[in-house]
């Protein structure tokens, strides 16, 4: 602490304390995942504020920068022994990120382009499905209940969007797969706003298609919508690859490091941060400078792997005898046959005399549901008939709903302490294997502040095309965030 000061210390001890007493206690409660966001992030603005005036850190708005000189060393005995290592990795990243398009920037390094390439192809096709593993521990009903709906629409195998999401991941990457994700989504909720604002003025109001859309972005937050400990311990690794990897190659690239830390807001981490001599930085060459900003994105991509490697055979051996999926019902809409009688929290566990152990199964069950047909539902309560209908206010005739919502959830077989502490840390692997792509893909994107900006600007020398860019990507995240809207009002 500053100036050795034990009372300070003991302060900040017991602010720690009784913001992880409130992020536990919000974390049980049943006020709904928007209110928990709500309370948590003033909570966190809070204490953020009273640690960073007792302990004289500095920062603003509840966020705060402990930092140290500590670890330097360590980063300096990695870059000599290992700086070929994380030399070959963040041009690994250049490939990941902009795929063919990084031939441009690779045309010395043919073989690493070669293979990078052949692991992005595989990653799209092998890897990314397995991300819903890690959706598992991410309390959010709605991403879940909209994906299980739009799949149910009849086929069960990769559709137009799909094909052109690859090719697009191909050519331009991870950073040109992430940008179309964001447009994509975005043009499906300006669709559904449309709807809504065509039926205010109208007359015929209602908010159920913008509801239904799924939100873009939302806050991750640890004790909040996903697991306290195993969250947190994720973040801090992710955060600690994805700093020291820039300082890496900074310091490969004989840039002295003023300092080394983390960035809170409240008690949760929400960031690293290694400080280069940025005057030095600017000094060096165009590529030695995209090495090291796009350093912390390949790490994040290799670890992804590493933990992917070893959760997939946990999945395929270890879990099913531990643990069981089911699907839930998280809330019904109005209008359908299913509101006023299936009820949140049930577990649906046939649907139309199909086993619906998974999402996945729910998806199969349902698929060629039809206006008219009568659906089966078993759950844990008993069992209920439903006549489906037709989407409301939709032109799609031949789907037939009931107008259910579910999610997936996974529940120890027993209570017993390897049961639990197996699952523990699988679920730091999940976690971590999800967190780390979701940070590398978003860090890829040309924001300020983002890695992906400061490669964009070091590569390609075109500051107008950059920030239209910017402007872009703003505008599409802002869409993105329009769902939230229905369920905060």
């Amino acid at each position: 602490m500053p100036d050795g000061n034990s009372r300070s210390g003991a302060y900040i001890a017991l602010v720690f304390v009784a913001a992880f007493a409130l992020i536990i206690a919000l974390y049980y409660s049943d006020i709904g995942v928007v209110n928990k966001w709500i309370f948590g992030i003033l909570s966190m603005f809070f204490f953020g504020l009273l640690i960073q005036r007792i302990g004289g850190f500095s920062g603003g708005f509840g966020m705060y920068m402990l930092g140290s000189k500590r670890g330097i060393k360590t980063v300096d005995n990695i870059s000599k022994r290992f700086g070929g290592f994380w030399d070959n990795m963040a041009l690994l990243g250049l490939v990941l990120g902009f795929g063919a398009l990084s031939y441009f920037m690779l045309r010395k390094k043919k073989p690493l382009f070669a293979f990078g390439m052949v692991l992005l192809v595989l990653m799209l096709f092998f890897v990314l499905p397995f991300l819903s593993y890690g959706l598992e521990f991410l309390n959010l009903p709605q991403l879940t209940s909209a994906a299980a709906s739009s799949a149910s629409s009849g086929s069960t195998s990769p559709g137009l969007i799909t094909y052109i999401t690859y090719i697009i991941a191909i050519v331009t990457g991870f950073s040109g797969f992430t940008f179309f994700l964001i447009w994509y989504n975005a043009g499906l909720i300006s669709v559904a706003s449309y709807s809504v604002l065509h039926g205010f003025l109208t007359g015929h109001a209602q908010i159920a298609p913008l509801k239904n859309q799924v939100p873009g972005v939302a806050p991750i937050i640890p004790g909040i919508d996903i697991p306290l400990v195993a969250g947190i311990i994720s973040l801090v690794l992710l955060l600690i690859v994805h700093e020291f990897s820039h300082g890496i190659l900074a310091r490969k690239a004989k840039v002295k490091l003023k300092s080394i830390g983390f960035l809170l807001f409240g008690v949760i981490p929400i960031g690293a941060f290694v400080e280069p001599d940025e005057k030095a930085v600017e000094k060096l060459n165009g590529m030695a400078q995209t090495k090291i900003f796009s350093a912390g994105i390949a790490a994040n991509f290799v670890v992804m792997l590493v933990f992917f490697a070893v959760m997939a055979p946990l999945i395929l051996y270890v879990l099913p005898g531990i643990y069981h999926t089911g699907v839930f019902v998280s809330g019904t809409s109005p209008g359908y046959p299913a509101n006023g009688v299936l009820e949140q929290g049930m577990q649906i566990l046939a649907w139309n005399g199909y086993q619906t152990h998974n999402l996945s199964s729910f998806v199969v069950a349902a698929a060629h549901d039809y206006p008219g047909s009568t659906i089966r539902v078993l759950t844990n309560t008993g069992n209920y008939s439903f006549v489906a209908i037709a989407p409301i206010n939709s032109t799609n005739t031949s789907r037939g709903l009931i107008g259910v919502e579910v999610y997936q959830k996974a529940t120890p077989i027993n209570n017993s302490l390897y049961t639990r502490s197996l699952l523990f840390v699988y679920s730091i692997i999940a976690l971590s294997f999800m967190l780390n792509f979701l940070v590398a893909v978003v860090n890829l994107l040309p924001i300020p502040g983002f890695d992906g900006w400061r490669v964009y600007k070091t590569a390609f020398k075109h500051d107008r095309v950059i920030k239209a860019l910017a402007y872009i990507l703003l505008i599409g995240l802002l869409l993105n965030a329009l769902p939230w809207i229905p369920i905060l009002f």
